[in-house]
């Protein structure tokens, strides 16, 4: 029987990922860390193989695919042993970007009989982030992000581009006019003029080019053109952008970050809590990184509620799924805490 606790920004789902999920609106981000048959408890004694543990981790995935926005983000953990096999199943679906090496330094490895050992010790967990086919870079277009992009290049910027080639046609020129003219003054060979005037792979000219356009443009003496101010130009031009950029998939990374591939993370663990229970900075760090201020992401194994107050913190909206009770009630608690500590330092 499923049940529902709306706590803040946060909307928390007892019950199988697998009847949720389609229920739910796509999001930014999809940030999850799936049981794997190693946690005690009654959903990871569910499998008598690994085989079978794998194709249940390509029916969620499948779900959550179906979850993230054109341009979401997701981030999966997995044990170092199964990490490329998890990676390999993501791939066939996803455009697997980076696989994160996290240095756990509290890791219970590190108490072991070293001499006792027949292969290394892991004292790392994976995470893998990917991204629809397509999502940053237009590549393949199977996630309907090269259309949004394309557009955006006809639509967004269309009316700062069809007033630089309305004044152009004025002016009595044409794009092989202006190449002639741009090859004259700068050398070589080529041109600017596909750029600026038609909506392929459109630009905007620099301020020195655009009074080059100008002179160009009124040379002839027969009326005057460009007249909008080019500071007036740029300023609908950055207020357009705007709205291109919200296209693109979000990735916050600052100054002082964990920029590289591998990343150590440290911070409070309550064992009683859950048994694969994540720091809450490593969370907040991923959440920053894909979640857009105002946006949201899904945990579908949400455990005891980590991901849901990175959120909190951060001021994002979370969907969090767990099909145990005990741990639903707990990320429940945890949340409610999270919310009531950040209303009153807010």
């Amino acid at each position: 029987m499923h049940r529902i606790e709306v706590i803040g920004n946060a909307t928390l789902y007892l019950g199988d990922c697998r009847d949720i999920l389609p229920t739910l609106p796509k999001v930014d981000a999809v940030i999850t860390d799936p049981p794997y048959g190693k946690v005690k408890g009654d959903f990871d004694n569910g499998w008598t193989s690994r085989r079978s543990m794998l194709s249940d981790a390509a029916t969620w995935a499948d779900a959550i695919v179906d979850r993230m926005k054109p341009n979401a983000t997701l981030w999966w953990f997995a044990w170092p042993s199964l990490a490329g096999r998890i990676e390999a199943m993501l791939d066939e679906r996803l455009n697997v970007l980076a696989h994160v090496v996290w240095e756990k330094p509290s890791a219970t490895g590190q108490k072991c009989r070293k001499e006792s050992l027949r292969a290394p010790m892991p004292l790392t967990e994976r995470i893998i982030m990917a991204e629809h086919y397509g999502s940053d870079r237009g590549a393949l277009g199977e996630s309907g992000y090269e259309r949004k992009c394309d557009e955006a290049r006809g639509f967004v910027f269309e009316p700062i581009r069809s007033y630089l080639a309305q004044e152009m046609e004025n002016a009595g020129h044409t794009t092989a006019s202006v190449n002639a003219a741009w090859r004259a003054w700068k050398g070589g060979s080529g041109g600017m003029a596909s750029h600026w005037f038609t909506d392929s792979q459109w630009c905007l000219p620099t301020g020195e080019n655009y009074e080059w356009l100008r002179s160009l443009f009124n040379s002839r003496g027969t009326g005057e053109y460009l007249r909008k101010d080019y500071e007036d130009l740029r300023k609908d031009y950055e207020d357009l952008r705007k709205d291109y950029e919200d296209l693109r998939r979000w990735f916050d990374c600052r100054s002082g970050d964990q920029y590289s591939d591998i990343w150590r993370f440290s911070g409070e663990r309550v064992s009683d809590l859950h048994p694969t229970q994540k720091p809450v900075l490593l969370m907040e760090h991923i959440v920053r990184l894909s979640v857009r201020p105002g946006g949201a992401c899904i945990d579908p194994f949400m455990g005891s509620g980590t991901t849901g107050i990175a959120c909190m913190n951060l001021g994002r909206h979370f969907i969090g799924i767990e099909r145990e009770p005990r741990y639903f009630d707990i990320a429940c608690r945890r949340i409610e805490d999270a919310q009531r500590q950040g209303r009153i330092f807010g």
